[in-house]
């Protein structure tokens, strides 16, 4: 075999200038390795003498020193070893063996009682019950541990201690200084193929990491947070940093409310270094990732209280085309909080489709809801109505993406926007009637002048008033794809701009003009104008963000009924008719009857607007009118008191299939004790149960103006100049704008923290990427070098 001091001798590194250096205590005579080949020497030697087998005696002295051959004690000698008091020895003089309390902590995984009258013992149960790596032994693993103070095993691998607690170097950051996430995570293992190489391999990977920069920085810091937390620590070291960094974010958050490029933060962090800031996170890319971290923290805040709350939702979607052709789909929420009396809106994403099918819209909603930490349990649970348009993606009845919704979650609402219902009840109305198409040519015709040709516009605009020329480009298409209250501003500025209409028309327009002067299209004109007023204010009360699906219901039968006096009556504007053909700025227009432009058949047009109302707004395929029975049990306003008992069976019957709906229990008792009160006074209290049944009825989205508002802050934000933004981008940006708050409440810096914590750079980090400088000229630098 050989000699095994021999063997020491042999594999010994030679001792070089990067010798270590061991602590020394003052009033004691400590260890002092000379070279960090000694080091080397010593950590081999205890491999070989502790060996697999165990020694009967467990005292420290015996170990570190244990009785040996000539030969060796000549090696130990040789290498100049002193035998002095430890520093657990120079603590603990009870303690013969030198075991102390901080070495018992380092075993802390064996969940047993520590004697402290038999330290010995305690640690032998200790190391009798770790898992060690597959080369070392339990006396190994006791010298390598007092050895190094920060070393820990956990089940068979190695770990540092003190850089898994302090996990980062916050403001002792410096360049290609890192530390080791194995070390932190306790996934350091020894390498090789026989148990000398593996010990070996472990001797070296624990040496480079004591000696390691990153290392040496985590004890500096832990030196000095003997009375503060390591979070504090390195907190109250970044506080100058943080500082700095809070008013980087503040810029790029102030630049994102006012939907300014994040280019314009390089003027702005030039302004503050011209203030004296120096802020070295002055480029569009540093402001871009600040923004998408901004966002993904306030995702994270908001929606785990959502979540927490177990809050009920619905989901509201929208497709949308983007300057630069793509089509993407925004995702809200509308969900019911404790804290808020109103239903709340959220923003959730705005995602880039790829493909218009179902399965991948589906995908896709579902995919964005468990990235904030919807989980399918989650939506299972809390999920009860989706609201969309009516394309037949979404809301196809064989294979849309609200089908697939409804396979996945059972018995939740699928709502189609009523507001986009309303406009198709008048679209099919007038697509029944081929007169109607004489006064939307004409509309489409005006609009395709005055839109389309500078020189035609510019002619009539020099003619007319200014305040004439604001109504004519309010001129638009009509009964199109658009909402009631656009095709009502066409219709309104036509008819304020009549007579000069005719005028222009005259001279350039025969066709037009004879239009113009039927006096059948006058009446026409004035009966669409009272309809589609109507409608307006239909399509404004639905798209209130107070108006629920039961005060929805109660507008739409209170249109219905203001269509069916105007059927009987004459409108607002039909009345106007004889008084505007005898006035002053009419009297220019040979009105007369053409038979050519007949007129609109009015009681036929009324009927199937009332009609398609019926079928469109009252009568949901999904639910028909039954629905709206159920939530009638929360409102006493609608209950048939002459038929009302108590207890009032009927309604408790209706009450089983309304929790069934809201996916909430509404207790019997507050029921019975709210139908009590109602009958005998108004003025009640209304039980708790009841309250959060008509808050989570308020929840069902009726329509989807808010993903309409959503596109609108869309094309805001991605015009034509930055339309290289991705759609990840924008929707980083839409989420600050819409969930953030306003500037002079927010507050940055729990998201600076944040922002340090994931090892991002600080605001006064010289490492970062340095912003373009741009050139001063000789030229026009000469100009203020004149004398």
């Amino acid at each position: 075999m050989g000699d095994p001091g021999s063997e020491i001798i042999e594999s010994a590194p030679p001792a070089g200038p990067e010798a270590s250096e061991a602590t020394t205590d003052e009033n004691e005579d400590d260890i002092q390795f000379v070279s960090e080949g000694r080091s080397k020497c010593v950590l081999e030697y205890v491999d070989l003498v502790c060996g697999d087998k165990e020694e009967p005696s467990t005292c420290h002295s015996d170990i570190l020193f244990p009785k040996m051959p000539k030969r060796q004690g000549d090696f130990l000698r040789f290498l100049n070893v002193k035998k002095v008091k430890t520093d657990t020895e120079s603590n603990n003089s009870k303690n013969h063996c030198g075991l102390s309390k901080s070495k018992e902590s380092n075993f802390k995984y064996v969940e047993q009682p520590i004697i402290e009258e038999n330290p010995s013992c305690s640690s032998k149960e200790e190391t009798d019950n770790l898992v060690l790596p597959d080369c070392w032994n339990e006396k190994q693993a006791f010298l390598f541990t007092e050895q190094y103070k920060w070393l820990e095993i956990k089940e068979g691998k190695l770990g540092c201690k003190d850089c898994s607690t302090v996990r980062h170097l916050g403001s002792k950051a410096e360049k290609h200084v890192h530390v080791s996430k194995e070390w932190i995570a306790y996934l350091v293992t020894p390498n090789g193929s026989n148990k000398t190489t593996r010990q070996a391999s472990l001797r070296k990977k624990i040496r480079e990491h004591d000696v390691s920069k990153a290392h040496g920085k985590i004890q500096d810091l832990l030196k000095e947070s003997v009375n503060d937390s390591i979070s504090d620590l390195v907190h109250k070291q970044n506080n100058k940093n943080i500082d700095a960094t809070v008013k980087v974010f503040n810029t790029v958050y102030s630049l994102v409310k006012h939907n300014r490029p994040l280019s314009d933060i390089e003027g702005a962090i030039e302004l503050q270094e011209k203030n004296g800031e120096v802020n070295c996170l002055n480029t569009r890319y540093s402001a871009t990732r600040i923004a998408e971290h901004i966002a993904k923290e306030m995702k994270m805040k908001i929606f785990k209280n959502i979540i927490e709350e177990n809050a009920k939702i619905c989901i509201i979607i929208d497709e949308a085309s983007t300057v630069s052709k793509k089509s993407t789909l925004v995702i809200y929420l509308q969900c019911t909080v404790q804290s808020a009396p109103a239903p709340v809106m959220l923003f959730v994403a705005l995602k880039e489709l790829v493909s218009s099918a179902a399965e991948f819209i589906f995908n896709t909603i579902l995919s964005s809801l468990n990235d904030c930490g919807f989980t399918n349990e989650y939506l299972k649970a809390n999920l009860i109505a989706f609201c969309s348009d009516g394309a037949n993606t979404i809301l196809g009845s064989k294979s849309g993406v609200a089908t697939k919704l409804l396979e996945n979650f059972p018995k939740i609402i699928i709502w189609n926007c009523l507001n986009y219902r309303l406009h198709l009840s008048l679209d099919d109305s007038i697509s029944e009637i081929k007169q109607v198409n004489h006064l939307k040519l004409f509309l489409d015709k005006i609009y395709s002048i005055y839109h389309h040709s500078n020189k035609n516009q510019n002619k009539l605009l020099e003619a007319i008033a200014k305040d004439l020329e604001i109504e004519i480009t309010k001129i638009g298409r009509v009964m199109g794809p658009r909402w009631a209250a656009c095709s009502l501003q066409a219709a309104t500025a036509v008819w304020y701009a009549y007579p000069v209409l005719y005028m222009h028309f005259s001279n350039s327009c025969s066709g037009l003009a004879k239009r113009l002067a039927n006096i059948h299209f006058l009446q026409d004109l004035a009966l669409m104008i009272d309809i589609l007023e109507e409608f307006s204010l239909l399509s404004a009360a639905l798209q209130s963000k107070s108006t629920n699906i039961q005060k929805a219901h109660k507008f739409i039968k209170r249109t219905i009924r203001a269509l069916e006096d105007l059927k009987i009556g004459t409108g607002k504007h039909e009345s106007q008719i004889e008084g505007l053909i005898k006035s002053d700025k009419f009297k220019d227009i040979p009105f007369c009857k053409n038979n050519k432009f007949n007129a609109l058949p009015r009681s036929m047009l009324l009927e199937n607007i009332i009609e398609h109302m019926h079928l469109r707004l009252i009568s949901d395929r999904n639910h028909d009118e039954s629905i709206f029975n159920y939530f009638d049990l929360l409102e006493p306003s609608t209950w048939p008191y002459e038929e009302i008992t108590s207890p009032w069976i009927a309604g408790e019957k209706k009450l089983f299939h309304l929790c069934e709906i809201l996916k909430y229990e509404i207790d019997l008792n507050d029921f019975r004790e709210f139908v009590n009160n109602n009958i005998k006074s108004n003025n009640v209290s209304i039980p708790t149960t009841i309250q959060k049944a008509k808050k989570i009825v308020n929840t069902i989205a009726i329509n989807n103006a808010e993903a309409e508002r959503g596109f609108n802050l869309m094309n805001i934000i991605c015009t034509r100049v930055r339309n290289s933004l991705t759609t990840d981008h924008i929707s980083d940006l839409m989420t600050i704008n819409l969930l953030g708050k306003e500037l002079a409440d927010w507050d940055a810096t729990p998201f600076v923290k944040s922002w340090s914590n994931c090892n991002h750079r600080l605001a006064t980090d010289t490492r970062v990427r340095q912003k373009s400088t741009k050139a001063f000229y000789e030229n026009q630098l000469g100009i203020w070098n004149l004398q």
